[in-house]
């Protein structure tokens, strides 16, 4: 699939503090990517912690 590029304005303190994420040799697409990567798994930690422990409860139907 190919990509293509987009730009996505952000305030310069926004800019600044996404900044602080990126390392030598990532670009922004991976700074975000990881942000929501991050994101996603303290969702799903959120679920599971909300689920009592002898009780299961499909993702899918949570």
């Amino acid at each position: 699939m190919a990509q293509s590029e987009k730009q996505i304005p952000v305030s310069e303190d926004t800019f600044e503090a996404l900044g602080e994420f990126k390392g030598a040799g990532e670009t922004w697409d991976d700074v975000l990517t990881e942000l929501l990567e991050r994101s996603h798994r303290l969702n799903r930690r959120e679920l599971l912690d909300r689920t009592a422990d002898d009780e299961y409860v499909p993702l899918e139907d949570a």
